[in-house]
């Protein structure tokens, strides 16, 4: 299953949607404008129901961001301190569950998979169908709300770091 995400789609009321391969709209990114870190509301446009909360914990040295699903906590994502070897980024279901990215987040060519090494999901520029988007192509049967999530919150990541880098 793929979905489209504008790239950089931020705005001053940080609220975008995302799109799937048809081009129809599926989900409604809302964020919450006056909040100090990343608090962002993934609504299903179909039930109209939000099906995740991605929130910034900023009280960490590197990216630190929560994704919850009916107020229970789902799964964090974080950026290692030190990652010479391996994983940039840890990923941690609270199942107990571990996924990890290979590839290049920072230009848009990444994967996601399980300890098993399960493709999950596909997160790149080549699969997008529109301009200035990054496409999702998301396997069979893999949990659609929690793949958008992270990646949304690989996109918070990036856009971090991007500023960082112009000051």
């Amino acid at each position: 299953m793929k979905f489209h995400i504008k790239e950089r789609a931020w705005t001053i009321r940080e609220e975008f949607i995302v799109r799937d391969q048809g081009g129809q709209p599926v989900f409604k990114i809302q964020g919450k404008f006056f909040h100090i870190g990343d608090n962002l509301r993934l609504i299903d446009l179909a039930s109209r129901v939000e099906v995740a909360h991605i929130k910034q914990k900023l009280l960490h040295v590197t990216a630190h961001y929560e994704i919850y699903q009916n107020g229970t906590a789902w799964a964090s994502l974080h950026e290692k301190l030190l990652h010479l070897f391996g994983d940039r980024f840890k990923i941690k279901l609270e199942t107990g569950e571990t996924y990890h990215i290979n590839g290049n987040i920072w230009n848009w060519d990444f994967t996601v998979s399980n300890e098993r090494g399960d493709l999950l999901a596909q997160i790149s520029k080549r699969i997008s169908l529109f301009r200035d988007s990054y496409g999702v192509d998301i396997a069979q049967g893999v949990n659609v709300p929690l793949m958008i999530a992270l990646s949304i919150a690989i996109e918070m990541i990036r856009e971090h770091e991007s500023e960082k880098r112009e000051e």
